[in-house]
């Protein structure tokens, strides 16, 4: 799994993240505050950053009606 870090609609950075942690209290917070802090100078310009935590397995495929039009 990942933690996705996007400003407006820009990826700024995608951090591993060990599936068996991120349940614990402050696991995922800290690579937030990790990320924020490195890119501190970003957010002066830009809007507050979003955080995602995505699985790197899942695929999107499209349905029959989509490929069919």
């Amino acid at each position: 799994m990942f933690l996705k870090m996007f400003v407006g609609d820009e990826l700024i950075e995608s951090v591993p993240l060990d599936k068996e942690m991120i349940s614990k209290p402050g696991y995922v917070g800290n690579f937030k505050r990790r990320l924020q802090n490195k890119y501190k100078d970003l957010f002066v310009r830009e809007p507050k950053p979003e955080f995602f935590v995505s699985n790197p397995l899942a695929v999107i495929r499209p349905t029959e009606n989509t490929i069919r039009g």
